[in-house]
């Protein structure tokens, strides 16, 4: 069946079943709507996607069987970068699907309106989104294609991580297939840790295990989310391993600090310093001088034979995690440091509002500082006050207030190492609070380790 013989959805779910059709139909661009044939597929699919794979250098044949295929699928991939999106839509050969991506796209002015008209199904991450829900819903009773990335964060050292069962369930209510994808080069072009942008390398991407319809309705949730969750494993430091591809960068390990923050040979916390100095491919403990290269194929060697690493990131964030899972084991846990709190101040900014301390506990976030309605605070825009606010300041002498965030009802922990974290509190309220960067990635897996799931 050809792309114009296939019925497109106007207004809602009502069918226009030629191209003629579809472009005079008025046109609903509530969330699961179909994607607009302009935004999706000429200016997305075929002006955006071939620019930056250009640049990107992403080499993906599109998948046949897959463009052949009728009735509802869900596409799942392993979540590698921001790039993902460009990649998966090469590989489905721009067929025009929905994507479901973190609201936090939205508030970017310019990409969010775009992504809205081509069809982006906006879900708030970690927690319960009736309202994507529905959306995606919504996009399978029409028979059509969602394209989703259920590990709902990009890796952060180039492993897959785990998931609710909430594609597994989607699949069986809807009665849809699910093809599996991995994408491999997308990390170590943009890992999420960098601080230096994009690097030149190579991105591919492949089908790797299809579940068809059938197969979903024979399945039990169990059964079908394992099934998922075997089919996405990947980790991207054992790929390159064998293909050695190299990503080059000026500043290659611009940023590494905010993951591999605790030193192998001491044992200190938070003392591992990216050298900005020579090949800017060095991160080096300060207390001890034990120091890690990274190299363009994204492993890690010694700096001198008398240091001691790990010779991936994964192996080092693992080793890590196992110190964290220690310390919570033995009881009393407690991490202190001192935060500014930001809320959301419109649709694309955020406002400051208030200082103080934060102070984790193995039950417990607790925010102890001042704060004030986001309409009072100071918006910034790219890290700095927004004109005509530079000169506003808090009030100093503002009562101190209390909040408290119970870690085991959270599902997750949206964070920018080196930078910040957010929180929703049971009220669906936005908190985002700066803090020393290199501590963000701790309280994030904290979190992960506690945190529902």
């Amino acid at each position: 069946m050809s792309e114009n013989t296939k019925p497109v959805p106007v207004n809602g779910d009502k069918p226009a079943t030629t191209a003629k059709d579809r472009a005079k139909a008025p046109r609903d661009y509530d969330i699961g709507c179909f994607p607009s044939p302009f935004y999706f597929g000429f200016l997305g699919s075929h002006i955006i996607v071939p620019v930056v794979s250009a640049y990107t250098h992403i080499k993906v044949k599109p998948d046949m069987e897959f463009v052949n295929h009728e009735g509802p699928i869900i596409v799942i991939s392993n979540h590698e970068s921001y790039l993902d999106p460009m990649v998966t839509n090469k590989l489905t050969k721009a067929r025009p699907a929905n994507f479901v991506t973190g609201e936090f796209v939205f508030r970017a002015p310019a990409w969010g309106h775009w992504f809205k008209l081509g069809g982006a199904i906006p879900k708030k991450q970690f927690v319960v989104d009736t309202s994507a829900v529905k959306a995606m819903m919504k996009v399978m009773k029409r028979n059509g294609v969602l394209i989703v990335y259920p590990e709902a964060t990009r890796h952060v050292d180039g492993h897959s991580v785990s998931f609710d069962d909430g594609i597994a369930r989607l699949a069986k209510k809807s009665g849809a297939s699910i093809y599996i994808a991995h994408i491999h080069g997308a990390y170590l072009t943009w890992p999420r840790w960098s601080q230096s942008g994009m690097r030149k390398g190579k991105i591919t991407s492949e089908f790797v295990r299809k579940i068809n319809s059938d197969e979903v309705k024979e399945s039990t949730i169990e059964e079908l989310q394992q099934k998922i969750l075997d089919g996405i494993k990947y980790d991207e430091n054992e790929w390159n391993r064998e293909h050695k591809i190299e990503f080059k960068s000026r500043r290659l390990a611009a940023g590494l600090q905010n993951i591999a923050y605790a030193c192998p040979r001491c044992g200190h916390e938070f003392t591992m310093r990216f050298l900005d100095s020579g090949k800017r491919d060095l991160i080096q403990c300060c207390e001890c001088g034990n120091a890690v290269r990274y190299l363009p194929t994204g492993l890690l060697e010694k700096a001198d034979p008398q240091c001691v690493i790990f010779d991936d990131l994964h192996k080092w964030a693992e080793w890590e995690r196992g110190i964290i899972a220690e310390e919570l084991k033995a009881g009393d846990f407690r991490m202190d440091m001192d935060a500014d709190l930001f809320k959301v101040f419109d649709r694309f900014s955020f406002a400051k509002t208030g200082k103080g301390r934060i102070t984790i506990t193995d039950k417990e976030i607790i925010y102890k500082g001042t704060d004030c309605p986001a309409e009072e605070g100071i918006p910034y825009k790219k890290g700095k006050p927004m004109k005509g606010y530079r000169n506003r300041t808090l009030k100093p002498d503002a009562p101190t207030e209390t909040k408290v965030f119970e870690i085991d009802t959270m599902r997750g922990l949206v964070a920018s190492y080196g930078k910040y974290f957010e929180i929703y509190d049971k009220n669906g309220e936005l908190f985002r609070f700066y803090v020393d960067g290199q501590k963000v990635f701790k309280v994030h897996e904290i979190v992960t380790l506690l945190g529902k799931k």
